[in-house]
């Protein structure tokens, strides 16, 4: 029996294809938060996969980090964060400080990078602790890929952006079908 042939950049990844799909299907692929159950790193810094950095999450320093209360921060970060009020409390201390530190670089970005990063924000806010943990595993599996498989994700899901709704509800069923009936990914 002849094997599979795959349609995709992924091809001969065979691995990767399920947790594409898994990735694309969960609509987290460029929103993960860290492990800690924070909101999105500087995952909004760059890249058409991103931009997570390699050695961690965002850059984040070992040093002891202190809870930074709502009313601390300043009029630009608030407003930056908004999303994230009602839950700001709750956040890791580190992930409170390093949150506020980069609302300044994002404040230099053009608006529509800016427009993107706060309605990731925006997004996280409103996930399920469920659906916080399954985004992290999907950024842990991401930032543990090769860069070559990184890129290759990357051009599958703009393909899979410039579908129309019609095809991305056919993959999504097919999707569903396979997984149900016991695929995972494997050619």
């Amino acid at each position: 029996m002849q094997p599979r042939r795959l349609s995709s950049p992924l091809r001969g990844t065979g691995w990767s294809n399920a947790l594409l799909l898994a990735v694309l299907l969960a609509g987290t692929a460029t929103a993960a938060p860290p492990p800690d159950g924070g909101p999105p790193p500087a995952a909004e810094q760059g890249g058409p996969a991103g931009g997570f950095q390699q050695g961690g999450f965002g850059g984040e320093s070992a040093a002891p980090a202190y809870p930074l209360h709502w009313r601390e921060l300043d009029p630009q970060q608030q407003a930056f964060l908004r999303s994230l009020q009602s839950q700001w409390e709750q956040l890791p201390p580190r992930r409170q400080q390093h949150m506020a530190a980069q609302v300044q670089h994002w404040s230099q970005l053009p608006p529509e990078r800016q427009a993107q990063i706060q309605q990731r924000l925006t997004r996280w806010a409103q996930m399920t602790p469920q659906q916080r943990a399954e985004a992290a595993r999907n950024a842990r599996a991401f930032r543990d890929m090769s860069p070559e498989d990184r890129q290759r994700v990357a051009e599958v899901y703009h393909q899979f952006q410039n579908m129309t709704p019609e095809q991305k509800r056919a993959l999504r069923a097919r999707f569903r079908a396979q997984r149900q009936g016991g695929w995972h990914g494997r050619p």
